[in-house]
C-alpha cells in the first residue's frame, strides 16, 4: 500500500515542503530576536556610561561578539614603557615613560612585566612622566603601562589576558 506524502491534521496538510518553511521561519525570528537583544545590551551599555556622566569613567564592559564595532566600544591602542626601572612605594611614584599620547589624569592604566602586574589610577602626567598613588610591586626598565592588557577573543566570545604589545580595551563615551 503507498502513502500519501502528507497527513491531514485538522484540514491542514503537513508535508516536509511546509515543515521546511516552518523551521526556517522560526530559526530567522530566532535571529532577529538575538539581534535585538546584543542591541539591547550596547544600549543598556551606553546607558550606564552616560548616567555616570564622567569623562574617560570605566564602567562595565560588554561585547556581544558578534563581529561589529559598536560606538559605546573602542579599541583603545593607548599603551607606553617605562624608560627607568621601578621600585615599589606606598606614596606617590613619578614613572619615566617613552610617551605620554593618549594618557589622560584619572584613567586607569596596567603597568606589568614579566614577573608582576597591578592597576593604577594616573594621578599627574608631566613632559615624558606618569604619576601614580602607589606601586605595589617593583618593575624592570620597559615595563608596559596600558590602558588594560585585555584582548577580545570573539571565535571564544570571552575576555582574555593579552600578551606584551597587544592592543587594549577601553570604553569611551561617543
Amino acid at each position: 500500500m503507498i502513502l500519501p506524502a502528507y497527513n491531514v491534521l485538522a484540514g491542514t496538510p503537513v508535508d516536509e515542503t511546509r515543515l521546511n518553511h516552518m523551521e526556517d521561519g522560526i530559526e530567522g525570528a530566532y535571529l532577529l530576536y538575538d539581534r535585538l537583544e546584543r542591541r539591547v545590551t550596547r544600549i543598556e551599555a551606553h546607558l550606564d556610561l552616560d548616567s555616570h556622566d564622567v569623562d574617560g569613567a570605566q564602567a562595565r564592559f560588554a561585547d556581544t561578539y558578534d563581529g561589529l564595532d559598536d560606538p559605546v566600544l573602542v579599541l583603545d591602542k593607548t599603551k607606553t614603557y617605562s624608560t627607568a626601572a621601578l621600585a615599589s612605594s606606598t606614596s606617590a611614584v613619578t614613572i619615566p615613560v617613552a610617551s605620554t599620547a593618549g594618557l589622560k589624569v584619572g584613567q586607569e592604566v596596567t603597568i606589568c612585566d614579566d614577573v608582576s602586574f597591578e592597576n593604577q589610577r594616573i594621578t599627574a602626567i608631566g613632559t615624558g612622566t606618569v604619576t601614580v598613588a602607589k606601586l605595589a610591586n617593583s618593575y624592570k626598565k620597559g615595563a608596559m603601562l596600558a590602558r588594560s592588557t585585555v584582548v577580545r577573543d570573539a571565535a571564544a566570545q570571552k575576555m582574555r589576558i593579552g600578551r606584551w604589545a597587544t592592543h587594549t580595551v577601553t570604553i569611551s563615551m561617543i
